[in-house]
Order: structure tokens, then sequence, then C-alpha cells
């Protein structure tokens, strides 16, 4: 009996399960269908959104064609106004404005300077500045533009401190002995140091001697014998013995150069101030050689 009523639930439980299967697909080919059914109700709408499609990016492409080929002639106009212009005199260089010269000519300046008539686009501005540079007395350059085609160009010219001179030529120099062809000159009360070294006769410009013009300089800069008293009225070079100084009513001074500096200064000091309490005749005080000094 049991086994009966066991067999008959599975059977029942086959039998009405296999229908409600059967139902569900036969729900899921009705929705299939009906989506057919509206997929192709809708075909013709489709089809057409896709020819619309196709047919804009027809025209896109032609119009990208279109302005392609209209703009060909367009930017060769351009480049060829381009080329035009930059071979015409609106794109050089034509005015040149130099300031701050008073010895060097400023047409020399500009002749120098090469840019006078060159092309805005390829001027080279930094070889202009180094080409003025290397004038002898120019001390800063400065180029700048000014409008469209022109130039502006600040000089500071070099400042003479004083004179070296050799037999009969005498030649202006800075305060660290460069020699200056192009310079303001030196002030009226401007140092001259003698030189009477043995030089070459066949040299084009007499030699400075640079470490004595310098020490001169930072003498007359510190005022050292100024403080002493003492002045002096000439400077004296000489290869065998350097820089001597020679001082009005007081013995000359033969410093040699600047090696030893302050201990020459202050030895020239203490015997200036000695030889102040004295009444023996001194004419020269040679500091060349340390705590050796000789008096002649």
């Amino acid at each position: 009996m049991h086994l009966k009523s066991t067999l008959l639930k599975d059977w029942k439980i086959k039998l009405f399960g296999r229908r409600n299967i059967i139902n569900k697909k036969k729900q899921i080919d009705r929705t299939s269908n009906l989506a057919v059914k509206r997929l192709q109700k809708n075909k013709p709408w489709i089809v057409f959104c896709k020819k619309q499609l196709s047919l804009t990016k027809g025209i896109l492409l032609n119009q990208k064609i279109l302005l392609t080929v209209l703009s060909l002639p367009a930017i060769s106009l351009i480049l060829f106004g381009i080329i035009k212009i930059s071979e015409s005199d609106i794109a050089r260089i034509q005015n040149i404005d130099v300031i701050g010269t008073q010895i060097i000519d400023s047409h020399d300046i500009i002749k120098i300077s090469n840019l006078n008539g060159q092309s805005i686009f390829s001027t080279n501005l930094n070889q202009a500045r180094q080409n003025i540079a290397n004038i002898n007395g120019i001390e800063k350059v400065t180029i700048s533009r000014k409008n469209v085609n022109g130039i502006e160009i600040i000089i500071s010219e070099a400042q003479g401190w004083g004179y070296w001179q050799h037999n009969e030529q005498r030649v202006l120099v800075d305060a660290s002995g460069k020699i200056l062809s192009f310079a303001r000159p030196a002030p009226s009360n401007a140092p001259t140091i003698i030189d009477f070294s043995i030089q070459k006769n066949n040299q084009k410009e007499i030699k400075v001697d640079q470490n004595s013009v310098k020490l001169v300089a930072r003498l007359e800069s510190e005022k050292r014998f100024l403080k002493m008293g003492l002045k002096p009225i000439s400077y004296v070079f000489e290869d065998n013995r350097g820089l001597t100084i020679l001082l009005e009513d007081a013995p000359n001074i033969v410093i040699g150069d600047a090696s030893n500096y302050f201990y020459k200064i202050a030895t020239l000091q203490e015997l200036i101030s000695r030889l102040n309490k004295t009444t023996s005749e001194i004419n020269e005080i040679d500091l060349r050689f340390g705590s050796n000094v000789v008096i002649r």
C-alpha cells in the first residue's frame, strides 16, 4: 500500500512538473514571437535611420574634403604674403638709435653692429652685442628692439684712470692697467706713471705693467700719502726696481710691488714720523726687502 502511494506521488510530480515546463516554454515562445513581430514592425524605421546616418557621414566627409581643397590656396596665399613681407623693407631694421657715446662715433657703433638692413626675423642681437663689446674702451652694451623695425643701443664707455708713458708715447689706462683706445679721458689731475724700462722697438703698442698701475690706483684711492702729509709728484717704473714714488719735499719711496703691502705702509709711516724729528738729509727709502729697510 505504501509503495503504491509513493509511486503515484512520483507520477504526479513528473506529470504536472512537465506540464509547468511546457507552459513556461510556451510563454517564452510567445514573448519571443512578440519581440520579433515588434522588431519586424519597426524594421523600416531602423533601416531609414541607418540610411540617414550613412548619408550624414558621407556629407561630413565631403565637406571635410571640400574644406581641405578650399583651404590649400588660402594657406598658399598666406605663406606667399609672409615671404613677401619678410623680403620687404618693412621687415628690415631701418632705425638704429645709439645712446651714451661721448668719445666713440655713433656711426661707427652702427657699422660695427652690422644690424642696419638686417631682417627683423633673423637678426642676431647677441652677435651684434659681442661685436660692439670687443671695442677697446666699451664697458657695457645693451641692445633692445624698438617699435617694429627699430633697434636701440645703449653704450657705457670706460672711464680713463690715468696715463702710462714710455718715451714720447703716452696711453690712457684704466685702474687695472688696461690700455683704452676709446674711453672718457682721465681727470686733469690724474697720475702718470713714467716707464723707464727697456721695450722692444718693433712693438706696435707699449707694454704696461698692470701690477704697478693697480698699486698706484690703490695708494691713490686709499689716500695713503695724503694721510701722512705727503704729496706725490710723479710715479716711476723701472725693470729692476719696480715702482718708485717721487714726493714733494720728502725722500723718494721705492716700494717695488704690492707684496707685503700693509707692512710697507706701516714701516713708511714710522720712518716718516722719525724723519720729521731729525735734520739728516735722506734722499731715498727702499722698502723692497722686508725688515731690511735701506735708507740712502
